[in-house]
């Protein structure tokens, strides 16, 4: 479990590159429109830090869905439910190495098998727009964080696998705290932070080192079925 949380934690934190891609639109347009009623950085924090707390919210609650559903399955006659869910994770998490570094697009499958559900949920986002107080930032934390992203099924695969509620909502709330520092830099610092975070290096640097977390989370898988087959 320590294992899936650091694993989690740590594709939220290198994933910043698509995760500013995904949300640093609608973060942008948070900090432009608070801009001329908060002014400076003290007035504007409050709003970014309510926003990411609705949206790692989300992520909590998805979480405990994907893990109460992991348990589910792992207490059907499938003895291997544990071991093959951490393989799906480990394969969905080079999947994703490979998308952030450029080098393969196969991600893109998940994203866009997520667009049904989020052109239901999106327009109840625009009832929180415009953001004139931090609990209308958090309402649209809330609902902005189910867009559709590869970054955030990576991890619920990792939810998933732990076969737990508890240990879901834990994983998805380290993946969440991973994500806040780009967010929360960006909302602050977007002309820095956006030039800073396209550059090539650091894409492909952060894709190969999700990619080894899910090599990883395979052998893994597979010394667990070895041992279990014993």
């Amino acid at each position: 479990m320590e294992f899936s949380i650091l694993t989690a934690f740590t594709i939220g934190l290198l994933g910043l590159t698509h995760c500013l891609g995904m949300c640093g639109g609608i973060v942008g347009t948070l900090d432009a429109g608070i801009g001329r009623r908060a002014g400076h950085f003290g007035g504007r924090f409050p709003f970014h830090l309510a926003y990411n707390a609705g949206r790692i919210a989300s992520y909590i609650i998805a979480g405990l869905l994907a893990g109460l559903l992991g348990s589910l399955a792992a207490t059907a006659s499938f003895g291997n439910t544990v071991p093959a869910g951490r393989m799906v994770a480990g394969v969905v998490m080079i999947a994703l190495g490979l998308y952030l570094a450029g080098w393969w697009q196969a991600i893109t499958v998940l994203e866009h098998a997520g667009l049904r559900i989020w052109r239901r949920v999106e327009p109840v986002g625009r009832n929180f727009l415009p953001v004139n107080s931090p609990v209308q930032a958090f309402g649209l934390g809330l609902i902005w964080g189910w867009l559709p992203c590869g970054l955030v099924y990576s991890a619920l695969a990792l939810a998933m696998a732990s076969a737990s509620a508890l240990g879901g909502s834990l994983i998805m709330a380290a993946f969440g705290l991973g994500t806040l520092p780009a967010l929360l830099s960006f909302g602050v610092f977007s002309g820095v932070v956006s030039k800073w975070v396209r550059h090539p290096l650091l894409r492909q640097a952060a894709g190969m080192a999700i990619v080894l977390f899910g090599v990883y989370s395979c052998v893994l898988a597979l010394q667990g079925h070895s041992h279990g087959g014993h």
